[in-house]
């Protein structure tokens, strides 16, 4: 299956930036075989993702998964995916090179829901899990004979920690003196937390404050951290299908510094599926 899209944003673990836009563009490779083994490989290049947040940076995904079905409706699939980033990549963006995941649905007629869990690591590693739930609506001969619609509206629930974020932070304010100026400028929680402690305690400075105020954090519990209306469709044409999407991104019990305002992006893409079974 070959595959190319364009997202309006990119979300990183559930969490979308909402000071600077990072469109993206991916195109995708993926070989699924009669005995339940996948392999797939991507390309994302997005935009104001390297160090300077202007311009393109690339991040490379090669995975491994099986499919596994279960009984008649329930299926179970794990995967391994490694990532490999260009050299300009933002140190957020690639803290994380591996992802360890399992996911189990369960399909009814027009409905699936699922559940996921995974284990990333590289320079922080996390735990992260998901309950999905989706309807599927199908319209044949739509537009014309040989043509289908369908829509598949429904809603994640996204769930997490934030340690592995108070951990690189703390990392990068040790690391580089203007770190700090650069979270004060985008988050404004975070700049009122600061100027309330320094007007209790003149003495300390702003470096010293944010490096408490992380620390204070860093055990972060395992909880919702933000839930996500989708509403995908796609016009099937043989082999050939289009598809696009809206989505809501709606943060929970984000930290200070991360914007808890409502996210909406749009995703558009080609498919090519190429069948080689025997007939």
């Amino acid at each position: 299956m070959l595959s190319f899209d364009y997202s309006t944003n990119t979300n990183t673990l559930g969490d979308i930036d909402g000071e600077i836009k990072q469109p993206s563009l991916s195109p995708s490779l993926a070989l699924f075989t009669r005995w339940g083994i996948d392999l797939w490989s991507s390309t994302n290049f997005t935009d104001h993702s390297d160090d300077s947040l202007q311009h393109f940076s690339a991040e490379f995904d090669i995975a491994l998964g099986y499919n596994l079905k279960l009984f008649k409706n329930l299926t179970l699939y794990p995967s391994y995916t490694r990532y490999l980033y260009s050299k300009n990549a933002n140190s957020f963006l690639c803290m994380f090179n591996q992802d360890i995941r399992l996911d189990m649905d369960y399909s009814y007629k027009h409905n699936t829901t699922g559940l996921s869990a995974g284990y990333m690591n590289g320079s922080q590693h996390t735990f992260y899990g998901s309950i999905r739930d989706n309807y599927q609506i199908y319209i044949s001969r739509f537009a014309f004979r040989t043509t289908t619609l369908a829509i598949q509206p429904g809603v994640d629930l996204n769930f997490g920690s934030y340690k592995y974020l108070y951990l690189y932070y703390l990392d990068q304010l040790s690391a580089y003196d203007a770190f700090y100026l650069y979270l004060l400028r985008h988050s404004p929680g975070l700049r009122r937390y600061v100027y309330i402690e320094k007007y209790k305690n003149p003495g300390a400075t702003v470096e010293e404050i944010m490096v408490h105020y992380m620390e204070q954090r860093v055990d972060d519990q395992f909880n919702l951290t933000s839930v996500s209306l989708n509403l995908p469709l796609m016009i099937v044409y043989g082999n050939f299908s289009i598809n696009a999407g809206i989505y809501a991104l709606i943060p929970l019990n984000a930290p200070d510094y991360l914007s808890n305002d409502p996210q909406f992006f749009i995703n558009v893409g080609l498919t090519w599926l190429l069948d080689f079974r025997k007939r």
